[in-house]
């Protein structure tokens, strides 16, 4: 073959495109960048303002812990550095489920980062899921419930107020967001229920009976008319945040003494579900009314709570019926 007819060989290095295109993406060098990229990406997706700043969130505290090992990179995170963190999160008392939670934002940015061709490969590859524990889910007993709600002075705005965020959580069950997002036009007086905006942009009707209408109705006479529909208001008839909520329920339950459970909305909210499958409601029904997507955690509580388990453990007790006649 002579010189003039052997082939062209291509040229092995890729400089424009591929491995070192992508290994030179600003996203690949600065964790600013490439948090910014992805945040985008979620504003994109019309992603709620709660789950956006949770990204935000637990992606600042990415950066710190792989700074703070010298890891400035994303390109540079690897799964052992993955494993580093959580082993930090375990010694500062972090428990299983809040160590589960971090993993799931920076689970998910790595992920966008690698299917997006900033990153050529992905440390979450060789990362396992943390396997959580199951407790027992902390809920008020009825002697709690009522100490909590005779605790409010009903003479003063803020007091009645206070009640009667207490009896919507504990008849509805509504996540702290939501009750927070309550607007008085949702309310269908006719129909008992209330519309409501859950998790991922998500909008539901939850269902209220008599006692709730009777203290709704007085509380709303009570606020009066102003320029903004939400339900809820502070002293200066500006919208309550979930903040102030929390803070509020937890001081009412320093000053009703109750102790041995975390006194919470979430709490409220598990307090429902467990009297709500005691008093013979249906799991189809219950994952409607708190809006989870899946029945997983209706499961769990028909699993804890329902009385038909411990009824039928009464009649067929191994120990009980261990002496009975055959």
């Amino acid at each position: 073959m002579s010189e003039k007819s052997k082939p062209v060989r291509r040229k092995n290095t890729i400089a424009v495109h591929g491995y070192d295109a992508v290994n030179n993406s600003v996203e690949a060098e600065e964790f600013q960048s490439a948090t910014t990229t992805f945040i985008r990406h979620c504003c994109i997706r019309n992603l709620s303002d709660g789950t956006i700043t949770y990204y935000k969130d637990v992606l600042s505290m990415l950066s710190r812990m792989m700074e703070s090992r010298g890891i400035k990179r994303p390109m540079d995170v690897d799964a052992d550095a993955i494993h580093e963190c959580i082993l930090s999160k375990r010694q500062e008392g972090a428990v299983d489920a809040t160590i589960d939670k971090y993993l799931r934002g920076w689970r998910a940015f790595f992920n966008f980062l690698n299917t997006e061709g900033y990153l050529t490969s992905n440390p979450f590859d060789k990362v396992a899921k943390i396997k959580s524990e199951r407790r027992i889910i902390e809920t008020f007993s009825k002697p709690q419930i009522k100490q909590l709600l005779e605790t409010p002075n009903k003479q003063t705005f803020t007091g009645y107020r206070n009640f009667v965020v207490m009896l919507l959580l504990l008849d509805t069950g509504v996540r702290i967001s939501e009750c927070e997002g309550i607007l008085i036009p949702n309310i269908n007086w006719k129909e008992k229920r209330i519309k409501v905006f859950g998790k991922g942009r998500k909008e539901r009707f939850v269902p209220f009976q008599r006692t709730l209408e009777r203290h709704l109705k007085e509380y709303i006479s009570i606020r009066g008319l102003l320029d903004h529909d939400f339900l809820f208001i502070n002293i200066d008839n500006s919208p309550i945040k979930k903040r102030t909520i929390q803070e509020v329920i937890s001081e009412i339950g320093v000053a009703a003494g109750v102790t041995g459970v975390r006194v919470s909305p979430h709490t409220f909210r598990h307090t429902m579900a467990k009297m709500y499958v005691m008093n013979g409601g249906d799991p189809l029904s219950l994952q409607i009314i708190l809006g989870h997507a899946t029945l997983d955690m209706v499961r769990t509580y028909v699993n804890l709570f329902s009385s038909d388990i411990s009824k039928k453990h009464e009649r067929h007790s191994p120990l009980e019926n261990l002496y009975l006649e055959e």
